[in-house]
């Protein structure tokens, strides 16, 4: 039956619902014949069919692999880009792929080349090989190709960790992409950038506000190991920038209990002007958890904040803190029971529970 599904696949005038179902029965079968049926589809634009056939793809699974590499070397550009794609959508099923996509990282056309980046960071772990070859790439001048490389070293993750002083050089980078690609980068080669902490924290006076949201971003996204950054994350606090101010403030969140010190200078923010900042105090202060306990009066405060995000955030911060915040009580009970949004009367329930817990 496998012709037949085929055949209802790629017949533009079948209900999309049917030609989805004739993804999904090929996707069962896992016959690799109905690959190139279903990379057909894949660029069709109708999203729910194309959806569908990638699932189908993922399905296959390993056995697609052969037939795809054979595709990979077709003398059409497009062929090459459409099957190192699809190599990508098999993840690490697609491990004996490496050394060919490897190969068409140099190919003439560019779509190609990056496809085959993006495949080879999909594949994860299993092409730790191909981190020289992306750390050329941090090179280039060409911003696509910085950020199509440091998303493939995400993918790698700590084994690219031979990538970490290019990726740190690109921080900067002037492409807001490729800048972000590289912060990304950084948290899920994770621990291992500590090293590269104060490098990245002297940057957050960067006279570009976007790059020093960037430097952040990538600050919290190392976690707790970004511990010596928190002097200085906790210093932009006071930048002129929303954004960059809510960043550190994410950035102390996500570096957790380490950033204690910061409990201060964050209390100072619970009347900033800008509702996100103010949220992402609250929530930084449910991140750093018991040691937000001098917080308890200002984010009681906050319970009364005109934005429900606010409201949420500020309940969440003192189930966090626990026991320390008791006189809190009343004010939690009160939006338990009568704020219009469910998402804040359930965290303030819950949040009762956390700070009772500790009491019992």
């Amino acid at each position: 039956m496998v012709w037949f599904w085929r055949l209802v696949l790629i017949t533009d005038w079948v209900p999309a619902e049917m030609r989805v179902r004739a993804a999904n029965q090929l996707g069962e079968a896992k016959n690799p014949s109905a690959i190139r049926s279903l990379m057909r589809v894949r660029h069709q634009g109708n999203t729910p069919i194309a959806e569908a056939a990638v699932a189908a793809m993922k399905q296959i699974g390993a056995a697609a692999v052969e037939p795809l590499l054979k595709l990979l070397t077709h003398t059409t550009a497009a062929e090459r880009a459409n099957a190192a794609e699809a190599l990508g959508w098999l993840g690490k099923d697609a491990r004996p792929a490496v050394s060919a996509l490897m190969a068409r990282l140099s190919d003439p056309q560019t779509a190609v080349r990056i496809r085959a980046c993006e495949a080879l960071g999909r594949i994860g772990p299993g092409a730790v090989e191909a981190v020289p070859e992306f750390i050329n790439w941090l090179k280039d001048r060409e911003p696509r190709l910085v950020e199509t490389a440091a998303r493939a070293l995400g993918g790698i993750g700590p084994l690219a960790k031979d990538a970490l002083p290019a990726l740190i050089e690109q921080i900067t980078n002037f492409d807001k992409a490729a800048r972000e690609a590289v912060a990304e980068a950084l948290g899920k080669i994770g621990s291992l950038s500590r090293i590269f902490v104060p490098k990245l924290a002297a940057q957050l006076h960067h006279v570009d506000a976007d790059v020093r949201e960037t430097i952040a971003r990538a600050l919290g996204g190392i976690g707790p190991e970004a511990k010596a950054a928190v002097p200085m994350l906790s210093e932009q606090l006071g930048d002129v920038d929303r954004a960059v101010r809510a960043a550190c403030a994410k950035a102390i969140g996500q570096i957790g209990p380490n950033a204690a010190a910061a409990v201060p200078r964050l209390i100072e923010l619970f009347n900033d002007k800008d509702y996100g900042v103010r949220e992402h105090v609250a929530k930084a202060l449910a991140g750093i958890g018991p040691a937000s306990a001098p917080a308890v009066r200002g984010l009681i405060k906050l319970l009364q904040d005109d934005r429900g995000s606010v409201r949420h955030s500020a309940v969440e911060a003192l189930g966090a803190i626990g026991p320390a915040a008791q006189e809190a009580v009343g004010a939690i009970k009160a939006l338990a029971e009568k704020d219009k949004y469910a998402m804040v009367r359930d965290a303030a329930t819950k949040s009762l529970d956390a700070i009772s817990a500790g009491t019992r």
